[in-house]
């Protein structure tokens, strides 16, 4: 299947998409396939939304976050970091975000 886009996080490269998730769930991501899926029916600033939240789990993956013991301060400067990189490598991801945020 073809992505509707590709978002680089970090040194990865992320599918991102759009299929039926038959109501179970807006999206998951999964590092192994470095992949986000995302429910097909989503619109607007639901869409966007999901599509944040799931880089954010891309995020807490690529940048070795999950020990639970990570002090508040330091995940946010990494997730922070991280979502610079993204608008910065990925303008067309900013332009789709506008784009579906103002229909």
């Amino acid at each position: 299947m073809k992505p509707s886009m590709i978002i680089k996080v970090g040194g990865m490269d992320i599918d991102v998409l759009r299929v039926p998730l038959n109501g179970e769930m807006f999206g998951d991501f999964s590092y192994i396939n470095s992949r986000i899926r995302i429910e097909e029916q989503l619109k607007g600033a639901v869409l966007v939304d999901t599509v944040k939240h799931e880089l954010n789990h891309a995020i807490w993956a690529i940048g070795n976050l999950k020990d639970k013991k990570e002090e508040e301060e330091r995940v946010c400067s990494v997730m922070a970091s991280y979502q610079t990189q993204i608008d910065r490598d990925n303008l067309h991801y900013l332009e789709w975000t506008i784009k579906n945020l103002t229909k």
